[in-house]
């Protein structure tokens, strides 16, 4: 049990997650099989998908969209065969269009290579993980930045957004690092703008719903990879380490195609587990989901009078935590 819920949260990172165990342990200690659980501030759903694996049925209420997302794509069965196929058909329509960004020369052979990722030191870029594309080559390894991949980067400065993507300004709030007039696309680099936008209009063509919202939730769960919120440390790999919206002057670029594809699979190896455990309890009678607020609970009609058997919640961090 603990492996299910281990890779469920290896799909996307959602801060102040609480203990799975302890929270199951409430739930069977508190109601019995057939109840319904309710928590008001649910975030990504711990205690709803705990109480459905457990038998209960499940009420989640948050103000959060993405938290209300991420415990519903959890939940959800789906068809694993059908997910890969709209995946592959996503990866042979967006990843070459997506990996023209990311060229570099191979210093070994001097053939075309993949950059892995951008290492910055004081906001500029300094060196180049990379694997090199020549069959005969297949170097891997850490260059300096040449004048090309220099040029490189001017080029890609210039060049327009090709799709949509969220231009909206973060609100003001210090204590999570967003400055006055920060905008979201201020998070990425342009090269990523660019990536970003060119899969996020892929996977909009996607014609099955479901399909087409499991990999939107693998595209959010690669968004921190995608940012320049990945502090550089030496000897430790790339990881969004602050809560807030941090730029170090030290960091990682990443490369967009091969960090989402990383989470896809994470995905599917999550949503395996998830189909075992949960699809024979899943139902939309058994497991529902709010977008609303906390302080309103007697304006949903599913919360009437004496129809939970059972509360677990823990109230939110207010603007601590974006």
């Amino acid at each position: 049990m603990r492996d299910f819920i281990l890779r469920c949260i290896n799909i996307h990172k959602y801060w102040a997650r609480k203990p799975d165990n302890i929270v199951a342990a409430y739930i069977e200690r508190y109601s019995k099989e057939g109840d319904t659980v309710l928590d008001p501030f649910s975030g990504s759903g711990v205690t709803a998908i705990e109480a459905l694996r457990l038998g209960r049925k499940a009420i989640a209420v948050d103000l959060d969209p993405v938290g209300n997302f991420i415990a519903l794509m959890t939940a959800l069965p789906v068809d694993i065969d059908s997910l890969q196929e709209a995946f592959d058909a996503l990866k042979d329509d967006v990843k070459d269009e997506i990996l023209k960004y990311f060229k570099t020369i191979c210093p070994e052979c001097g053939k075309s290579a993949t950059i892995h990722s951008l290492i910055y030191a004081n906001n500029k870029p300094t060196k180049i993980v990379y694997e090199c594309n020549n069959p005969v080559c297949e170097h891997k390894g850490l260059k300096d930045l040449t004048n090309a991949d220099r040029k490189t980067i001017s080029t890609i400065e210039e060049t327009d957004v090709p799709y949509w993507y969220p231009d909206n300004e973060l609100i003001w709030n210090s204590r999570v690092n967003v400055s006055r007039g920060e905008k979201v696309s201020d998070l990425f680099s342009k090269r990523n703008l660019i990536a970003l936008s060119i899969l996020y209009n892929g996977i909009n063509k996607i014609e099955d719903e479901l399909n087409r919202n499991m990999i939107k939730f693998a595209f959010s769960a690669a968004l921190p990879q995608a940012s320049k919120l990945l502090v550089y440390t030496p000897g430790q790999g790339p990881g969004w380490k602050v809560r807030g919206f941090w730029i170090p002057a030290n960091r990682y670029e990443m490369n967009v195609w091969r960090f989402f594809e990383n989470k896809f699979k994470k995905l599917v190896s999550g949503k395996k587990e998830s189909n075992k455990l949960l699809s024979s309890k899943y139902s939309k009678d058994a497991f529902k989901i709010f977008n609303h607020s906390a302080t309103e609970l007697n304006s949903i009609p599913e919360l009437k009078e004496n129809s939970v058997d059972y509360v677990f919640t823990d109230p939110p961090y207010g603007d601590s935590v974006p």
